[in-house]
């Protein structure tokens, strides 16, 4: 059974991959079809926006927002 952090981390790399395979031509990567009331665009910025959120909750567990674990940013300084 997958853990919290496991399927936070699945759906976030779904929704890496959907945004990435946008084209000109797929849902999301239109402009708004006024005609038929599609809203392209509000799909992609609602991916975009649940993405930034799972992002947030897996970083809140604990978890990296890379698949390389944990990290440490660390900064030298030169005087």
């Amino acid at each position: 059974m997958a853990t919290f952090l496991e399927n936070l981390t699945a759906r976030r790399n779904a929704i890496a991959a959907e945004l990435a395979a946008l084209t000109a031509t797929t849902a999301g990567g239109k402009p708004n079809a006024s005609a038929t009331g599609i809203d392209h665009v509000g799909y992609k910025m609602g991916l975009y926006r649940e993405l930034e959120e799972i992002e947030k909750r897996i970083a809140a567990a604990g978890g990296s927002i890379t698949d390389n674990g944990p990290w440490e940013e660390m900064t030298i300084g030169v005087t």
